[in-house]
């Protein structure tokens, strides 16, 4: 029991793991509030071109419609979050904080008029981040990883059509050009 507990306390107060663990928290927690309270959790959304709609910039992707929503996006947040790390954990908060805001922000800016929820843009924005980091360095290491990627979560890809109502494809879009353009800052810039 003490490895245990000895193991979660790194994972919540040691870098790296903190990165993705107190995120994962969040997004439970931002699910549990989505469960019961639907009028909460639209508080908590990006409602594009709206004042209240702002909020959702910072909260938004740590709320989730409900558990098979957060199933469908905690995996995906881990994994490709380790991989970001790989590129060290001073990077990681900034490529992290980049992607939210940018893709945040674009949705805020041009996304059709719902609440939109969930942390999937992050999720294609850490996805476009791979991928576009492997374009612009072409390390093996990095290209290994990309074709990893896009072997395990390129049929991710179909979530950029338009084609189920109650999905973010705009947020699932403008994460993913997050994701590319803040690979290009790092890299070109």
């Amino acid at each position: 029991m003490d490895e245990i507990a000895a193991f979660l306390s790194r994972c919540f107060t040691q870098a790296p793991w903190c990165y993705l663990a107190w995120p994962a928290v969040a997004m439970l927690v931002g699910t549990l509030i989505g469960s019961f309270s639907k009028r909460d959790a639209a508080q908590l959304a990006i409602v594009p071109r709206t004042g209240p709609g702002l909020v959702g910039l910072v909260t938004s992707p740590f709320v989730h419609a409900g558990f098979a929503h957060l199933a469908a996006n905690l995996p995906p947040f881990l994994v490709l979050g380790v991989l970001v790390l790989r590129h060290g954990e001073s990077r990681f908060p900034l490529v992290a904080l980049a992607i939210a805001l940018g893709e945040g922000g674009l949705l805020w800016l041009f996304g059709r008029r719902a609440a939109h929820v969930g942390m999937s843009g992050v999720i294609f924005g850490f996805f476009g981040w791979l991928i576009a980091v492997a374009w612009f360095t072409r390390t093996t290491p990095d290209l290994l990883v990309a074709g990893g990627v896009l072997l395990v979560y390129g049929g991710m890809l179909a979530g950029l059509a338009p084609a189920r109502k109650g999905t973010s494809w705009e947020g699932h879009l403008f994460g993913l050009i997050a994701g590319i353009g803040t690979a290009w800052c790092q890299y070109r810039l």
